[in-house]
């Protein structure tokens, strides 16, 4: 896990440890599963309980367009889930984990586009072993979408042990 050291405008250095790639792959794979419950959660209402089929015409193209419209939210979870929350998905929430941008300003809109188009190439099988080669090899844990729009992943938790606080071991002759 590195350090990242950022200045901010007030000439105050902030040290933040960039998420580990362990962490970052453990988010992908929680949110993962937030896509897969989505999946079996919106074909379950919709073909068992409101049974929509019986309305879509049997040709291949209508079939084809009612599952693409499902698949829409999915396609973009990355981008409105770290838009809407700060950074976060929901797996990277659980992770305690954020992006933020390099700078020490909260990544925008258009950071995180970047992100996601980018995600598409490196993130996305069988193509994911880019991500993880460039988190790797990157000092600050970043892949190509996270160099490109000038973010970082950090991670939120504090380490932080008892040696951290007023418990301090002092010598007889203190």
């Amino acid at each position: 896990m590195s350090e990242l050291s950022i200045t901010t405008t007030q000439n105050v250095n902030i040290n933040f440890n960039t998420a580990s790639v362990g962490e970052r792959m453990l988010a992908y794979v929680l949110d993962a599963l937030v896509i897969i419950a989505y999946y079996i959660i919106v074909y379950y209402v919709f073909f068992e309980l409101f049974n929509v089929e019986r309305f879509v015409p049997s040709d291949n193209w209508s079939r084809n367009a009612v599952h693409g419209v499902i698949s829409l939210p999915v396609l973009f979870y990355a981008l409105w889930q770290e838009a809407l929350m700060e950074g976060q998905t929901i797996g990277k929430r659980i992770m305690k984990i954020k992006v933020i941008k390099i700078d020490g300003y909260q990544a925008g809109f258009g950071d995180y586009l970047i992100r996601w188009i980018l995600r598409i190439v490196e993130v996305t099988p069988p193509l994911s072993f880019i991500g993880l080669i460039s988190m790797i090899a990157s000092s600050r844990s970043q892949r190509l979408g996270d160099m490109a729009a000038g973010t970082a992943v950090i991670t939120l938790k504090n380490n932080i042990s008892i040696n951290h606080t007023i418990l301090k071991d002092v010598n007889d002759a203190y």
